[in-house]
């Protein structure tokens, strides 16, 4: 099999798992800042969608950056890194890219690891919603350049 074929693949599955995590992710944001306006209480429903929150955006990020190691673009690192600079497309496919994945995995990894030291409901509730919001709009980013 080639791996031309391979990369289409794994472009069409990164597209498809980029709108099944987005909307996932607004989701848990939404639901989170309306129950922190609210003061509600933190259920075990609100602690499986934030865990699928998470699993849907490791799974991005994995896709990603096998997305990255197998793109025909990765040959472009041979070239002067101001040719690099210089060039849109490949400035944000070899670095852009790459960085916003990780910024955007961290975040969410981060809101998580702090939801879990939270004692309080509202604290439980603003933790995840601000991290689960600027993962999504790290993802958002990458989504847009890509696809639309």
């Amino acid at each position: 099999m080639e791996l031309s074929l391979i990369y289409k693949w794994i472009l069409q599955l990164h597209s498809l798992w980029s709108i099944l995590t987005l909307s996932l992710l607004i989701y848990t944001t939404l639901r989170f800042f309306y129950k922190l306006s609210k003061n509600k209480i933190f259920t075990p429903l609100d602690l499986r969608i934030a865990l699928f929150a998470l699993t849907f955006s490791s799974f991005q990020f994995i896709i990603g950056f096998v997305l990255y190691f197998i793109s025909p673009n990765l040959n472009q690192w041979g070239n002067p890194i101001n040719e690099i600079f210089n060039n849109g497309i490949y400035l944000f496919n070899l670095i852009t890219f790459p960085i916003l994945n990780i910024f955007g995995i961290l975040s969410i990894s981060i809101g998580w690891s702090l939801f879990k030291k939270a004692k309080t409901n509202k604290k439980r509730f603003l933790r995840i919603s601000f991290f689960y919001m600027i993962g999504s709009l790290s993802f958002f980013i990458i989504f847009y350049k890509n696809y639309i």
